[in-house]
């Protein structure tokens, strides 16, 4: 790729990055925000994320010091510090006739922290993100790593008090992330996008062989998107200036043994509205083979004024569905996806869900159906259960007339994860990416390819 020798940013990146990084938030949709799963029970579909913080880092820094404070109060005791290294070099040509270019490498992260709880009932917490520039030409900007003047930042993303009604049940007040299908962290840059509002969410845990419930309900006023210093408002990041309209969510899933089943409804005055449901079953057949079987349904359609969309009212919808066969840590996996011919579907405060969702294209576009096939395979048989690969190919065809003229679209993807599970090594994510789409239509081709390189290092100091 150009015009910088991607390999040496990428050398370097190993050794360069040990500022702070997202403590709260995960790294890198399960082909770009989260590890390769080992075997098919591990590659979660969206609804069952919803409203899940992430896990805390694997490793504390020092544990002689939470020794020596045990008997402090809970709020001091209890508290934690964390801190995740990043570094990110992202390499994206676009050539549609004449060549785009965006191209940065930086460094940073986040420091977060979060106190015990106080009175057993209030806990505070925030997190501190940052990206800082170490090659980043100011002609190649826009890649979403900086600022879109190719600059750094520094900013409090996340600032928030919870009320915890006993173990199982929590209010969050003030800036936070969502990790929701429409609604989360996009998290695939160096810092996630984060919200501001109030949520309660809870989980009712059943026998071991029974169902288990989680639900949640939020209302959201305000985004931070992942390169900003600001926050937004919902309405305002979904291409509604002239309104403060916020979201309000209600959603719940359902586990069940190897089934689950969830929805979760947004809701905008003057904006849209946003149904998503999904549910999945797993079987294990013994001998190390395995299976799963999953679907999603999303319909979105105006509300009130509307104020996005030119003012023309819209109803819409998108089916997905995606089949994964595992043996020992492989999996195939087989995904389609079909969309509403009449508009594309909308995804103004998150990434699209879809299994069908590729590292460059979205293939949600207006009738669009898309195919996927995927291979990926820890290499455990190698003696190397730390690394991980992926391949998948996309292949996306539509004629509505509201997607222009005719189009397809490919795509091939391909992912390396390497997760030491040693110290002082553990907590530590390596990952690259790399994806090639090529766009016909309308008598023109468009070739795009993209290359990120990506470390984390992921400490609880406390």
């Amino acid at each position: 790729m150009k015009p910088v020798a991607a390999t040496g940013l990428a050398a370097a990146g190993l050794i360069g990055s040990i500022i702070a990084g997202p403590g709260s938030a995960l790294a890198q949709a399960s082909k770009q925000e989260y590890p390769i799963p080992r075997n098919p029970s591990e590659d979660l579909t969206a609804i069952e994320r919803i409203f899940v913080p992430p896990k805390p880092p694997p490793l504390t820094a020092f544990p002689e010091l939470r020794e020596r404070w045990r008997d402090t109060p809970p709020f001091l005791r209890d508290s934690r510090l964390s801190i995740d290294a990043r570094s990110y070099f992202r390499d994206a040509v676009n050539v549609p006739g004449s060549t785009h270019i965006e191209q940065a490498w930086a460094t940073g992260g986040s420091i977060s922290a979060e106190t015990g709880k106080l009175f057993d009932l209030v806990s505070l917490g925030g997190v501190l993100y940052t990206s800082f520039p170490v090659v980043a030409p100011p002609q190649y900007g826009n890649t979403e790593l900086l600022l879109r003047d190719q600059q750094g930042y520094a900013v409090f993303g996340q600032l928030y008090a919870q009320v915890h009604l006993g173990d199982a049940h929590e209010i969050t007040l003030g800036r936070h992330l969502y990790n929701t299908p429409f609604l989360g962290a996009h998290d695939n840059r160096m810092s996630p996008n984060t919200f501001s509002g109030y949520r309660l969410v809870g989980t009712y845990e059943g026998d071991a062989d029974g169902p288990s419930f989680r639900y949640g309900a939020a209302y959201v006023d305000a985004i931070k998107p992942r390169a900003a210093l600001t926050f937004q408002s919902m309405a305002s990041a979904a291409g509604a200036p002239t309104s403060n309209a916020g979201v309000g969510i209600a959603g719940g899933l359902m586990n069940w043994g190897p089934a689950s089943i969830g929805a979760i409804n947004y809701y905008s005055q003057d904006l849209l509205n946003i149904f998503y449901t999904e549910g999945k079953i797993g079987h294990d057949f013994g001998g190390g083979f395995t299976a799963l079987a999953a679907a999603q349904f999303v319909a979105q359609n105006s509300t009130g004024q509307t104020l996005i969309n030119g003012g023309n009212a819209f109803a819409t919808n998108q089916l997905g569905m995606k089949v994964d066969l595992g043996y020992e840590t492989g999996i195939l996996t087989l995904g389609y996806s079909v969309t509403n011919p009449g508009l594309g579907i909308l995804t103004p405060w998150s990434a699209n869900p879809f299994y069908t969702d590729a590292l460059i294209q979205g293939f949600q576009r207006a009738g669009e159906q898309a195919a996927m096939i995927g291979l990926s395979h820890t290499l455990k048989p190698l003696g190397l259960p730390q690394i991980a690969l992926a391949a998948h190919y996309f292949n996306g065809w539509t004629a509505a007339p509201a997607a222009g003229a005719p189009l397809v679209e490919t795509e091939w993807d391909f992912h390396i994860d390497w997760r030491p599970d040693h110290r002082p090594l553990e907590g530590l994510w390596f990952r690259v990416q790399y994806g090639r789409s090529t766009v016909w239509q309308g008598g023109t081709v468009t070739d795009s390819e993209e290359l990120r390189v990506v470390l984390n290092y992921d400490l609880k100091i406390y």
